[in-house]
């Protein structure tokens, strides 16, 4: 559900001539190539025309999840920073999910991107506490390139909704080759900087882009975490939620 809404799904079919596809994507739209080509720019398509949907809002690679407490927080972050592994840690945790790969910053608040989790196999192989969550989960395995699990967030229980509103804090992720998670407190300066560096948008950069990205940046919490081994990481993530006697938004 988007803003209290239910969404019809999209179908995408995928035709076969020989060695070549042909994917009839909505509005009349298509890619066409051998199956490798069509797997990696489908997914390209469809954040872009998400993107074109929200031409004014802000779009910031992220992460968004709901406490058991009500707390609404954002985990940023570019590529390979952990997003979706914090995503599966926290939902194991009895926090429920709204999206993990991007989200829009809007003037009337943070709305997630409606995605099922995209779980990589070399995810499996670092975190093996992960497997138990991907049974049964359809994946896709091209020739050349690394088999993906599709995750539906429904599965530990919880409805999954999308609405779009105000957060109660900001995590910005940095992936370390460590097993110790570590995170410190960020200024508002501090934490624009790196959201101007993670923006992104149908548009150029803008007055009304700069301001919303400083609403984001206005968010109760902000925090620098650099994301260790996942079970430390969640237990660093609650402990200092919990430590900052957080309320969640009216």
């Amino acid at each position: 559900m988007i803003d209290g809404a239910a969404v019809a799904p999209q179908i995408v079919n995928i035709e076969r001539n020989q060695e070549f596809f042909r994917a009839r994507l909505p509005f009349g739209r298509g890619l066409e190539g051998t199956l490798r080509y069509v797997t990696e720019h489908l997914d390209y398509f469809v954040e872009y025309c998400a993107r074109a949907d929200e031409a004014d809002a802000v779009s910031l690679p992220a992460a968004l999840l709901v406490s058991p407490g009500g707390q609404r927080v954002l985990f940023t972050g570019g590529r390979k920073s952990g997003k979706t592994t914090l995503a599966l840690g926290l939902l194991s945790a009895g926090w429920a999910f709204e999206g993990d790969a991007r989200v829009f910053i809007r003037s009337d608040g943070v709305a997630a991107h409606p995605r099922t989790l995209r779980v990589p196999q070399s995810l499996v192989w670092r975190h093996s506490c992960l497997a138990h969550q991907l049974d049964g989960a359809p994946s896709l395995a091209v020739d050349g390139l690394e088999a993906f699990f599709a995750v539906d967030p429904r599965r530990w229980g919880r409805e999954w909704s999308i609405a779009a509103g105000k957060v109660d804090a900001v995590f910005f992720l940095e992936n370390v080759d460590s097993v110790l998670s570590a995170i410190r407190r960020t200024s508002s300066d501090e934490a624009f900087g790196r959201a101007l560096q993670l923006f992104s948008s149908a548009l150029p950069l803008t007055a009304r882009h700069v301001s919303l990205l400083r609403a984001i940046v206005a968010a109760p919490c902000l925090f620098h975490l650099e994301l260790g081994a996942l079970e430390g990481a969640v237990g660093r993530v609650v402990e200092t939620l919990e430590a900052t006697n957080l309320r969640a938004s009216a």
